[in-house]
């Protein structure tokens, strides 16, 4: 026995023994030195020296296992630290998240509860981090890896979801593609790293300007845009679209190759669709990307809406 209760002692995880009047038969090192209070706790009555834990969860769980002979798990997700247990020294000392075990016990016919404490910091820990890179691989996923806004990816499911909602409750939407003018030929004057860099700033100025409006800005492929506009009529789009379009020219990001102005300048097209109309995702698309071919026949440099569907 004594051989035994040595091996309890130099657990890292507590053990604790109680009899039928709550009193500590049996309490190992470590748990006696996490409890913040006496030196020694064994012989003690547990709810007299920690009265507030009275009426709590840890209280009814020690009190279903001695009277009703029932086992008990306080997970750390519903009770983060049903005792008062610390760890660390002086100003470092803070109470630690816990995982309990509450297991009945018969000696004879005298009934106790052993109660089996961890400390789970560790494991909570590693599941935020888990967490966080998962959540970190999410967002790589559907980010655009050289600009930095949606990918085409995540504006299929933004779309899809903002389409679905203006179905459901009968409000408008809008979608504006736009790309940059003889994109190909500003590659081939500067060079490859220099066409990124003019994306980048395009895509730094859709995410500043427009995301605040909680407007959806992507990079759809190559040097073509969107932006998607909940509960936005033709009219809004084809102003925010101007807007864009004067904003992209006032860059001044020099483009001597180009057929339509010194600097980089880009076209616009757009699809909108009224609350009373349905309409599939890959038809609002074609239409935005109809319109927009439509605006590079035109001469580029230009913002022209798709007819909608109820006047095609």
């Amino acid at each position: 026995m004594q051989l035994f209760e040595q091996a309890l002692g130099v657990l890292q995880s507590g053990v604790m023994i109680l009899d039928g009047n709550y009193r500590i038969h049996f309490i190992n090192q470590w748990l006696n030195k996490a409890f913040d209070s006496t030196p020694d706790l064994q012989g003690e009555q547990l709810f007299n020296s920690y009265p507030e834990l009275e009426g709590k969860r840890i209280h009814q769980a020690i009190e279903q296992a001695i009277k009703v002979g029932l086992p008990s798990l306080l997970s750390p997700g519903l009770n983060r630290s049903p005792l008062p247990l610390y760890r660390g020294e002086g100003a470092n000392r803070e109470r630690f998240p816990q995982s309990i075990r509450v297991q009945p016990m018969q000696v004879d016919s005298q009934r106790f509860c052993v109660v089996e404490v961890q400390d789970v910091s560790s494991m909570i820990r590693r599941e935020a981090l888990l967490n966080q890179q998962a959540e970190k691989l999410n967002q790589m996923a559907l980010t655009d890896e050289l600009t930095g806004i949606n990918n085409r990816r995540h504006f299929n499911m933004l779309l899809e979801k903002e389409l679905r909602r203006s179905n459901l409750q009968g409000t408008p939407l809008s979608l504006v593609l736009f790309d940059i003018d003889f994109f190909k030929q500003y590659n081939d004057h500067f060079g490859h790293p220099a066409g990124d860099k003019c994306l980048i700033a395009i895509a730094d100025y859709l995410k500043h300007q427009l995301s605040s409006y909680g407007y959806q800005v992507a990079r759809y492929g190559g040097e073509e845009f969107c932006i998607i506009l909940p509960e936005q009529d033709v009219e809004v789009a084809r102003h925010l679209a101007e807007r864009c379009r004067e904003e992209v020219e006032q860059l001044q990001i020099q483009h001597p190759s180009s057929q339509v102005a010194q600097v980089v300048t880009a076209s616009f097209g757009i699809a909108s669709k009224s609350g009373k109309q349905s309409e599939t995702q890959t038809s609002l698309i074609l239409r935005a990307d109809n319109a927009l071919y439509r605006a590079k026949l035109a001469g580029r440099n230009r913002v022209i809406a798709s007819e909608r569907l109820d006047e095609a």
